[in-house]
């Protein structure tokens, strides 16, 4: 009798080993997998924090662009770039008047 209750003992004690081993095991594996998440987080953090400024640097940009896009359509400079061009304002404009109406049929 004495024999069998050592046994159960030593079962008891193993199956506490095991489960205290298995508890330390997923507490390990719990806690690389929170600084895996962690460190997913953080990451995700710092690329939306580089789109943003990469998104404010092309809004930069485009009002730029806008801007000398809106210098170049006015008129003051179309006015200049004609004079550069050494171009001379008609002073009577002369149209041609078709003879025949082959092209308007």
């Amino acid at each position: 009798m004495s024999y069998s209750v050592t046994l159960t003992q030593r079962n008891i004690v193993y199956n506490r080993r095991v489960v205290i081993f298995l508890l330390i095991l997923l507490i390990i594996l719990f806690n690389i997998l929170y600084i895996v998440q962690a460190n997913n987080v953080a990451t995700g953090g710092y690329k939306i924090q580089k789109y943003e400024k990469e998104l404010t640097g092309l809004q930069s940009g485009s009002k730029n662009l806008e801007l000398k896009l809106s210098e170049i359509r006015s008129l003051e400079f179309l006015k200049t770039k004609l004079e550069s061009l050494d171009m001379v304002k008609l002073s009577k404009v002369e149209y041609l008047s078709s003879i025949t109406q082959v092209a308007a049929k």
